[in-house]
């Protein structure tokens, strides 16, 4: 004898509806996690110019120091103007002379096309290793050495699309409040830090951030 058949489940069966209840609860809790921990974390905000002595110090050092230890937990917002200025007739002028100005703009052209951290972070850093030897000749180097795409980044740096880049970073070191006395200026959330800027870099992240599951180095 055949045996009996089982009639086929229907979509609104208890056991059903409470299945897919349940996967549309867990999707949304996982959302809803991803969400706070964007929320979470630390914006940290780097004021510098890019032939500067102690920038490139910062930046090789604590700063580098940071991304690797401590990057989860925090955004970096790196703005390489420094005390860079506008003249009348709408050029820029840079502390450290014209060459600064390019590399300047080429980093921000790179943080245009690659706005994560993880992404233009290791270009600075890159950039960094030469010090005041730092040229769009060397920058090509370090951006195909990163896989990234030096053409959009050349034709960027040359172009109004850079420019336009470096006035809105004027813009935002101008709006900065305090206003910037010197570079590098750290903030963090927003606010200006001594304690960053004076060694403490990754503490300062760290007692900013209040999220969950802090990095080792958190606990040192």
């Amino acid at each position: 004898l055949d045996p009996p058949s089982i009639p086929p489940r229907s979509p609104l069966d208890p056991p059903f509806v409470i299945g897919m209840l349940l996967v549309v609860a867990v999707f949304l809790l996982h959302s809803v996690q991803l969400v706070v921990c964007s929320q979470d974390k630390v914006l940290v905000g780097l004021y510098a110019e890019s032939l500067c002595g102690d920038c490139v110090a910062f930046s090789s050092g604590p700063m580098n120091e940071a991304y690797n230890k401590v990057g989860s937990i925090f955004t970096l917002r790196y703005v390489p103007w420094g005390n860079a200025q506008i003249a009348k007739n709408g050029s820029f002028e840079c502390q450290h002379g014209k060459m600064e100005c390019v590399v300047n703009t080429i980093e921000a052209c790179a943080i245009y096309y690659y706005p994560n951290q993880s992404e233009f972070w290791p270009f600075v850093y890159c950039m960094d290793q030469h010090l005041n030897l730092q040229d769009p000749q060397v920058a090509q180097s370090c951006a195909l050495n990163l896989s990234m795409q030096w053409e959009l980044m050349d034709a960027c740096y040359t172009g109004d699309l850079g420019h336009e880049l470096e006035l809105m970073d004027a813009n935002e070191t101008a709006s900065l409040k305090p206003p910037h006395q010197y570079t590098p200026w750290v903030t963090i959330n927003g606010e200006h830090s001594k304690e960053a800027e004076g060694g403490e870099l990754i503490k300062a992240i760290c007692d900013a951030y209040k999220g969950p599951d802090k990095p080792d180095a958190c606990m040192q």
